[in-house]
């Protein structure tokens, strides 16, 4: 293998997401950016994503809320972790429910982010964020 080839390897694709946007399977892999616009974002089904989809969630810009919905009866299952600086984390949602919708609210800061991946069954997030319930997960 040349040289040239290896500084890309482990490059990321990453996209600023602002307004409305339906994921695609292609999406897979994408480090997406939210904040800078108010964003509704909808997930591929997980049918059409399948076992071993992903994409990751990061706050570039704590101006604008951004909601990411799984279609029909789709369901992300997990929790993310949030709280102040050197205080309690809390988990968000706080018992196990399965959810619909992750929203990034205004109360984000530059560096929250979430995690979703697939199993084929359903998604599955994990995140982290700075200020208390500035990342909720909630049905529709």
């Amino acid at each position: 293998m040349s040289k040239l080839g290896r500084y890309s390897a482990q490059r990321r694709k990453v996209e600023v997401l602002s307004g409305t946007k339906t994921l695609a399977v292609a999406d897979c892999g994408t480090m997406f950016t939210v904040g800078s616009a108010t964003g509704l974002i909808t997930l591929p089904t997980v049918a059409q994503s399948g076992a071993g989809w992903w994409c990751e969630f990061w706050v570039n810009d704590a101006t604008a809320a951004c909601a990411i919905t799984a279609p029909g009866t789709d369901l992300i299952l997990g929790f993310v972790r949030s709280g102040a600086d050197n205080a309690t984390s809390q988990l968000h949602p706080a018992s196990v429910i399965p959810t619909e919708v992750l929203t990034f609210t205004t109360s984000v800061v530059q560096g929250d982010w979430a995690r979703l991946w697939c199993d084929g069954t359903n998604y599955y997030v994990t995140g982290a964020s700075r200020v208390a319930d500035a990342i909720t997960l909630a049905a529709e």
